[in-house]
């Protein structure tokens, strides 16, 4: 912050202090640091390539973020002169914070709560007054799933329902019944689409606020409190709410809208992911996103498409269990054929021909990489939903389930060979396994019962505190985490190679800063 007068000194200071101290002096601590972080939740996959980039994100992020520090912004540390400085939230900050959901790396999304605490009445009356209140409402998404995947309905009701409920009010006045009794939206944004042009029932608001009022009703039915008075204007709400705008490409943008060029943001897809408004196990609803993410992808050649739109691809195809397809998005993205976009050898991510370093595009690699492994949504933990079909063999230990499950699961030979459980909150169990049916082998200290309630699925009387091993009826290879080999040739794939740098000057000129 030049302006403040302090910034050049400090960072001076630091400089020095730094060089007086060594590398080898610098790197020991950071290392033992490294060490006792990255097994704290474990993954290994049939792809060098992919498993490294995954590893480097998570590195990338807990150097980004602490308890005790301000939100991630969109170069973190890594700092290079950009046009972009600062917090985005119409998608940047989101992606950011989504690996440590389901990456069990809850303390580093502490920030986050603590930015939109202490800010939240002037974030949400900017967001109002600009005509972005999906933006907002996309970002409480992120504070809702750091309390859910924790398990803590606790803080969902005291600290998030509040909130949730203010971006409700806030959308109220943009509500109006039209001729045949249905609830319109105002004209509204739907990111960056022709701009940033406003448009009537935008898809990207539609879905925010039928998940704004879907979570505050189940968050009214499970806190233990009283009734909230207001459910039943919620109800009133979501029943006269007017559908999402579709047309023979599937969803629209908005209701004067189609999905008429191509673009690089997901939002008028997010009714499917990360929301699940739409059910992916609906044949109509299935038919009709599936349609939908293809149009996206291939309209205009895709000319408009971005880093972010193939990580986002991948996740929404993961959705729908399409493993193989939602491979296809990550191995495009990997090897670098990103239209606007460009993946650096290091793994940083840029736009605008090389001069605008973002972050949150790798970190959203990540989490979409999780995405093949592990869900939960609609109730149920989903075991591998989404594996390619290359991929016969993977593992994962303590990754983290909706409901304050930590998960752990191997697939080997192209089965399920096993799953681990723990209940941190003693929340409803509802295991999904695809190739698993029939009574299942039970390891635990109290043996709870586990019913299958239809194929694959399985209820499990899991309370808190409890642990549990599954295995198939008739038992296989005892449970054990190591990661899957590589080979030679696939070793370090990532840093800068020699006769590989990045040519060119990729920076915009900076202005001096003069120190005090």
């Amino acid at each position: 912050v030049p302006a403040a007068g302090k910034s050049a000194v400090v960072a001076a200071a630091d400089v020095r202090s730094a060089a007086a101290a060594g590398v080898a002096t610098l790197e020991k601590p950071h290392r033992a640091w490294w060490h006792e972080f990255y097994p704290r939740s474990f993954l290994t996959i049939p792809d060098a390539r992919q498993e490294a980039f995954y590893w480097i994100q998570l590195y990338k992020f807990a150097t980004c973020s602490r308890p005790d520090g301000p939100a991630v912004d969109l170069n973190g540390p890594y700092f290079r002169v950009t046009q972009w400085p600062g917090l985005w939230w119409n998608l940047n900050i989101q992606l950011t914070y989504w690996p440590v959901y389901a990456g069990n790396r809850l303390d580093l999304g502490t920030n986050l709560i603590d930015e939109i605490d202490l800010n939240f009445d002037g974030l949400l009356a900017d967001a109002t007054k600009k005509g972005v209140l999906g933006d907002f409402a996309w970002v409480l998404h992120n504070y809702w799933s750091q309390f859910s995947y924790a398990g803590d309905r606790a803080a969902i009701h005291a600290k998030w329902a509040p909130k949730a409920k203010a971006v409700v009010a806030a959308y109220r006045p943009l509500l109006k019944k039209n001729a045949e009794g249905r609830l319109e939206l105002a004209p509204l944004g739907s990111p960056e689409y022709h701009g940033f042009a406003k448009f009537p029932n935008t898809n990207y608001n539609l879905a925010l606020l039928r998940w704004l009022l879907n979570a505050l009703l189940e968050d009214d039915a499970l806190s233990g409190s009283a009734p909230d008075p207001e459910a039943a204007e919620w109800r009133r709400i979501l029943a006269e709410l007017i559908p999402y705008p579709t047309d023979e490409n599937g969803l629209r943008i908005a209701s004067n809208q189609a999905v008429d060029e191509s673009h690089r943001h997901y939002s008028h897809l997010m009714a499917l992911f990360p929301l699940y408004q739409l059910d992916p196990t609906s044949p109509q609803d299935r038919d009709l996103v599936v349609k939908s993410v293809v149009h996206w992808h291939k309209i205009g050649g895709g000319k408009g498409l971005a880093g972010y739109s193939f990580t986002g691809g991948a996740s929404l195809y993961a959705s729908l269990g399409m493993g193989d397809e939602a491979n296809a998005m990550m191995q495009t993205f990997l090897t670098g054929n990103i239209g606007i976009s460009a993946l650096n050898s290091n793994t940083f991510y840029v736009e605008s021909g090389g001069r605008n370093p973002v972050i949150e595009t790798p970190l959203s690699a990540a989490s979409a990489t999780m995405d093949l492994l592990l869900q939960s949504w609609g109730g149920k933990i989903r075991i591998f939903p989404a594996v390619p079909s290359a991929w016969a063999d993977a593992q994962y230990h303590q990754l983290r389930a909706i409901g304050g499950f930590v998960v752990s699961a191997a697939r080997g030979d192209g089965k399920t060979r096993w799953v681990a459980l723990r209940s941190e909150a003693g929340e409803p169990c509802v295991i999904k396994v695809q190739d698993w049916t029939g009574p299942l082998a039970v390891a635990a200290a109290r043996k709870p019962e586990v019913k299958e309630i239809a194929p694959g699925e399985y209820r499990i009387d899991l309370r808190k505190g409890e642990e549990i091993m599954l295995r198939p009826a008739g038992g296989g290879p005892l449970p054990v985490i190591a990661a899957l080999p590589i080979k030679p040739e696939e070793v370090n794939l990532y840093g800068v190679k020699r006769g590989k740098e990045i040519k060119g000057n990729q920076t915009w000129p900076e202005r001096p800063i003069v120190a005090p």
